[in-house]
């Protein structure tokens, strides 16, 4: 059980951009979004159908855009992975990015019709330099009215200050690189080749400085008011009855309450389901103390929680303390100690595993799977550990017991195989190695 405090449990703090610049480009290299670039880049192809293939093309574009917000989006949400394919995309707001598009194009045409070059010129600046705030305010919140507000985006790169310039810049750079990519695809390689080489370069580009967008707001989420949805998972796992128990518990032992803290351990394990943190505090603070009753009892609900979880390693763990503690320990119920048997065996804990039967069939002696434990446990005791006089032994008890007519064969078998090695049965009761 690792010691966790309040201030450990808190999101780290992004690193500054600058410093994962090489991140960036290779983002969409990896994972989901290297299969989606290529799975879209082969449907550009589909411009080629005859009289659908506009349409195709259309829809194959638009399903890139949407998978681009969504990146910007997931990692504004502190999860560093690429999303799944069009996961977050449903709500809508990719076709407000499209509309968002189209007015800025129209804006700037607009003021180069009216105004004239001078004027055209200052608003197509003042877009491309404000056009990151218009994406990031649009992924923010999902309202085109206010993305496509300038002042909402000024307000925005004011707030991250001079590193919005320099973001910008980065930007600038990625972008740059992919027009010269697609430069040299376009005069060097065969047709459609070409066509698929332009295609992949833009939609990497695409990822690349969406990927970006969304790192710039998760770095600076205080400075713009926006609560990453990672954040928010971690908020709410620090919230939990679980984290509050630990977190009391601790600071009582930390102060030198132990049994306080043993206290409010026991009342929550006994009533209402745990998670396995507080299990393992639970028992490893009973461990240090003279209560061995109360760790036994404590040890079987911690397993079942265990192998509910599918933890068999911890188990075997929690399950040989157990026993060296008491060797008659078992859990609670014979299917899953006959689990962790078979767990022990498979691990090559044959001592462990021996040491479970013994305590399974002194428990359960009338079960119906007692004569199988008792004949793989006779067969371990001989094979393993040439305990032939313990083996014969366990056989014969098990024999006295079985009424099986197939089951006694078996174990009139491996009786008569120690036998023929060791001699005739012996007819005291095996006696149990020590726990190990």
């Amino acid at each position: 059980m690792h010691q966790r405090s309040r201030s450990a449990r808190l999101p780290a703090a992004p690193k500054p951009f600058w410093t994962q610049l090489r991140s960036f480009p290779l983002y969409p290299l990896r994972g989901t979004a290297l299969i989606t670039l290529v799975t879209l880049t082969l449907c550009t192809l589909s411009r080629m159908v005859p009289g659908i293939g506009w349409l195709l093309s259309l829809l194959t574009w638009g399903a890139i855009y949407a998978y681009a917000f969504d990146i910007l989006r997931h990692t504004a949400d502190g999860r560093m992975q690429a999303p799944e394919i069009l996961q977050d995309s449903r709500d809508g707001t990719v076709w407000r990015l499209f509309a968002m598009m189209i007015a800025l194009v129209v804006i700037v045409v607009l003021a180069f019709g009216a105004g004239g070059l001078i004027v055209g010129m200052i608003v197509l600046v003042a877009v491309v330099l404000l056009q990151p705030g218009f994406v990031i305010s649009l992924a923010m919140d999902g309202s085109l009215r206010r993305a496509l507000n300038p002042a909402v985006a000024i307000a925005l790169a004011t707030r991250i200050g001079w590193p919005y310039l320099a973001a910008f810049g980065v930007l600038f750079v990625m972008q740059a690189s992919m027009i010269t990519a697609s430069r040299w695809a376009k005069g060097l390689l065969p047709p459609i080749l070409d066509e698929l080489v332009l295609a992949a370069i833009t939609i990497w580009g695409l990822f690349a400085t969406f990927h970006f967008m969304g790192y710039l707001v998760y770095q600076y989420h205080e400075e713009l008011g926006y609560e990453p949805d990672a954040h928010n998972d971690l908020h709410h796992h620090a919230d939990a009855p679980d984290q509050r128990v630990l977190d009391e518990a601790e600071l009582h032992v930390r102060e030198g309450r132990t049994d306080t803290a043993l206290e409010i351990l026991r009342s929550e394990v006994r009533s209402r389901a745990v998670g396995l943190d507080v299990h393992a505090l639970y028992q490893r603070l009973l461990a240090s103390s003279p209560r061995t009753a109360e760790r036994l009892d404590h040890a079987r609900q911690y397993l079942n929680a265990l192998l509910l979880e599918k933890q068999d390693r911890p188990a075997l763990i929690l399950l040989r303390d157990a026993l060296q503690a008491d060797p008659d320990f078992v859990p609670l119920t014979a299917e899953q100690a006959s689990q962790l048997a078979a767990r022990a065996t498979m691990t090559g804990q044959q001592q462990l595993a021996v040491d479970l039967h013994l305590a399974m069939l002194k428990a359960w002696p009338s079960a119906q799977a007692a004569p199988q434990w008792a004949l793989e446990t006779a067969l371990l005791l001989a094979e393993r550990f040439g305990r032939d006089a313990e083996a014969s032994a366990l056989l014969t008890q098990a024999l006295a017991r079985c009424e099986d007519g197939e089951q006694r064969r078996k174990l009139g078998a491996a009786q008569a195989a120690i036998a023929s090695i060791s001699g005739p049965a012996p007819s005291a009761a095996p006696q149990a190695p020590p726990a190990g």
